[in-house]
Formats: C-alpha cells, sequence, structure tokens
C-alpha cells in the first residue's frame, strides 16, 4: 500500500489552523470534517491532529496498538489534578497496577448486591417527584438524574445515605470538570494564570476532598462493610502485595465521582429527552415495562427480560454518547489507514462520528432502539459502538452502569411519563461529557397517559 503522509482535512486558518473552531463546539467540527473529508482527515494548526472515524482505525489506536498510543501528556496532566494518579488519569504501569487492584470490586457478580441500593434511591426520587407534580411546574430532569446517580454512587461507595454531602460535592465536581474542560481546550493553561476561575477550582478541589477522605478514614476504621470503597481498602495487587494507601483511595473514588456519575446522569438524560421525541418508542417500552414486572418493582434478576428498555437505552448512547471523545498520542511513527502519523502527532476517536458512520449505521441519525436486536447486531463491526471505550482501557464501570441504568428507567416508567416542555430548544454541550447545555425541563406526566 502507498504511504500517503498527510491526510485530507479543512484548510482553516492560515496560522490558527482549525482550532477556533474545535475550541468552540468540537464535536460539529469533527462531524463536519468527516462528512466532507472521510475517515482520516487532518486538523492543522498549532496543535496538529488526525481525526479516526472508520472502526478499523479505531481498532487500531485503542486496542491492537494501545501500547504505542497513551493519552497526551497534556491530557493526562489536566485529568490529574482532579482525580491524582488514579485509574482514571494514570498511565502505563502505574494505571496496570490500579486497573489489577480495583477490578474485582468491579466483577459484575460483585455489583449485583447493588441492584437494591438502585431501586432503593430511585423510589425515594419517585416519591419527591409525586409531592411536586402538583405544583404545577416542570422538572429539570438534567439535574434530577444528576442527583440519582451521585446518591447511587455515593451508596455503593460508602453505603452511607450522603445527601446532605452531595448537596456540596455535586457543583464542586461539575466545577472541577467545568474548569478541566477549559483547560484541555486553551492553548494557554489557566491553571498557570491567576484568577477568580482557578480560585473557584482549587476550592472545589478541596471541598472534594474535605467529603471523600473522612468516609474512607471512616471506612478503614470500622471496615466489615460491603461497598466498593471497604473493598478497595482490602485490595491487595497479586504481583507485589502492596495495599491502597488512604491517598490512592481517594484518587480512585475521586475519579469514579468524576466519571460516574457524570457518563451515567448524562445517558439517562438523553434517553428521557429522546423517548419524549418518540412516543412509539416509549409505548413500547412501557409496555414491557408493565408485562415484565406487573407493577412490582425490578430486580437484577429482571434485565434480561427488560431487552428493549436496554436497547433504548444504547441507542441513546449511540445518538449521544457520554464520553465523546478519546484522546491519543502517537509514540512512534505509524501508518493507518494508508496514511502516515508521526511520532507525537494526536489522534482523536470520537464515537459521536463513528456512530453515525453510514457504513455500519442505517439512517445513521435517527433513534430505532431496534438497531440493537440480537439479529440486526450480527455481523456489525465490534468497534462501530463504543459508549464506554475499547481495549485495555474500556471503562471499567460499564457493567455498574449498564446494572443501574435499566432498572432507573424501568421505575420511572411505572409511574410518570416524562414529556419535554415545548418550545424548548435542546443543545449537546461537548465538554468533559456529551452533556445537555442547559436545563432539560419536562413535565410530569402519569404512567398510564404513556400508552395514550
Amino acid at each position: 500500500m502507498t504511504t500517503v503522509f498527510v491526510p485530507p482535512g479543512p484548510r482553516g486558518h492560515p496560522v490558527l489552523g482549525s482550532i477556533r473552531e474545535i475550541q468552540r463546539d468540537n464535536v460539529s467540527a469533527f462531524m463536519h470534517a468527516f462528512r466532507h473529508h472521510g475517515d482520516i482527515v487532518n486538523f492543522r494548526g498549532p496543535l496538529r491532529i488526525n481525526l479516526l472515524a472508520h472502526p478499523d482505525h479505531v481498532q487500531h489506536v485503542l486496542r491492537d496498538h494501545h501500547k504505542h498510543y497513551p493519552r497526551p501528556r497534556k491530557v493526562q496532566g489536566c485529568l490529574s489534578t482532579i482525580v491524582g494518579d488514579g485509574l482514571v488519569a494514570a498511565e502505563g504501569a502505574s494505571w496496570l497496577r490500579s486497573r489489577r487492584l480495583t477490578q474485582p470490586a468491579f466483577h459484575r457478580d460483585i455489583l449485583r448486591r447493588f441492584g437494591e441500593t438502585f431501586t432503593r434511591t430511585t423510589s425515594e426520587m419517585l416519591d419527591d417527584w409525586e409531592r411536586r407534580r402538583g405544583h404545577g411546574r416542570p422538572l429539570d430532569i438534567k439535574s434530577e438524574m444528576m442527583h440519582l446517580s451521585l446518591a447511587n454512587l455515593a451508596r455503593a461507595l460508602f453505603k452511607a445515605d450522603l445527601t446532605d454531602a452531595i448537596a456540596r460535592i455535586e457543583p464542586a465536581v461539575q466545577g472541577a470538570l467545568s474548569f478541566t474542560h477549559r483547560r484541555m481546550t486553551s492553548p494557554v493553561d489557566p491553571l498557570r494564570m491567576p484568577s477568580r476561575a482557578r480560585g473557584r477550582f482549587r476550592e472545589a478541589l478541596r471541598t472534594i476532598d474535605s467529603v471523600l477522605y473522612p468516609m474512607i478514614v471512616a471506612r478503614r476504621r470500622e471496615g466489615g462493610e460491603d461497598d466498593l470503597v471497604s473493598m478497595l481498602i482490602d485490595a491487595k495487587d497479586p504481583a507485589s502485595g502492596e495495599k491502597f494507601t488512604d491517598e490512592q483511595i481517594r484518587d480512585e473514588v475521586s475519579g469514579f465521582f468524576v466519571a460516574g456519575h457524570e457518563t451515567v446522569s448524562t445517558a439517562l438524560t438523553w434517553t428521557w429527552y429522546l423517548l419524549s421525541l418518540n412516543p412509539e418508542s416509549r409505548r413500547r417500552l412501557q409496555d414491557e415495562v408493565d408485562r415484565t414486572l406487573a407493577g412490582r418493582l425490578p430486580t437484577v434478576d429482571d434485565l434480561p427480560k427488560l431487552e428493549y428498555t436496554t436497547m433504548v437505552l444504547q441507542e441513546a448512547m449511540r445518538l449521544y454518547p457520554p464520553i465523546f471523545v478519546y484522546m491519543r498520542c502517537a509514540a512512534r511513527d505509524d501508518r493507518i489507514g494508508g496514511y502516515h502519523v508521526p511520532a507525537g502527532r494526536w489522534v482523536v476517536v470520537c464515537p459521536y462520528v463513528t456512530h453515525r458512520h453510514p457504513e455500519f449505521w442505517d439512517n445513521p441519525e435517527g433513534f430505532a432502539p431496534e438497531r440493537f436486536t440480537a439479529e440486526n447486531s450480527a455481523g456489525r463491526h465490534r468497534m462501530a459502538y463504543l459508549p464506554f471505550g475499547a481495549g485495555p482501557r474500556k471503562c471499567i464501570g460499564d457493567s455498574f452502569a449498564m446494572l443501574q441504568m435499566p432498572l432507573v428507567v424501568a421505575m420511572v416508567a411505572q409511574r410518570f411519563r416524562l414529556d419535554l416542555v415545548e418550545g424548548q430548544r435542546v443543545f449537546p454541550e461537548p465538554a468533559i461529557s456529551l452533556r445537555p447545555r442547559d436545563p432539560m425541563w419536562m413535565w410530569l406526566r402519569p404512567a398510564e397517559e404513556a400508552s395514550r
């Protein structure tokens, strides 16, 4: 195969290239470039980037040659400011050690015990919704899903009701994520510049630590629980026999808070949005929930029967993947799809784009949960769908999310129908996750109206 050294791409500004378009809305910039230039796109500018859209190229970087494509140092450095040297930010031997120590706690058989935790927390939320429904005001579902996912995560991590702590940690996590996104996309690191934003970021980190450290210390002192933090305290590296220090557990737990609640809450929010726009899909989901559960609360044993509910979630994450971009840096010269990739070049995998590749998805902008039946999924490229990433660095919490989310959707569907407030315009905001830019205002209706 002949190697062509420079992939096609937008001309951009003579000096800045496409950096301004990427900073303004990287999802739109990447999608536009893919449609106009194909599977590999070269973005010019102070930072040269290659966008990879085809599943073959995604597999090359994220799985087959992952050791030669670590995350860029800038990205790693920005993440480590929040989550230290934990699994979310670590690379190389440090990442491998964290993965070995944390993996047993996320085994699906271990996670099944949290099913009752998720249904209890969701029931509390739904009871609160029932009380508020008579007030005649819509709910911000984006905020509601964020509260719910944080509450579920806190109870799974610490086996405790952290309602008061969540009120402090939620805005701290959101503020830290927003500032980190600015750091990743700015040519000048705002952490190096004195500003109120930097001060708020540092205060957010102190708030996170003030919640997590006392809980970790208490868990180590008390012991005997079956929550995730207790499992991390007891975890031992099979290779060295070493155990986590409190600081290392803090790094892992903060990573779970940052990555775990954001992905789950975002996926659930987009699910309610898409169901409100697709009444036939909503009716099918409602019928499945009523037929399977007959009014009782779901359990983890019901999940295999909630097939359409799961497919709805999968399709929501296809259209709006919570983690919509993965950045890597070529550690050595390489060739992808006939193009030269020099050492030091950043490569970007954007699931938002790959999930819309017309070679693998019919009517890619349409909402069609049936895509994920066993029959329709047979033969599909494994890297055409990657809502939780792929390869060795695939999200460790994918089973945690896919156990929690169908239970939440089924329980909400049992009691309510969520309708988007008329006239509301919804825009994705590409930050650390692909969340709605603004509050997602929705009306609560009785569940029986879903079949009308």
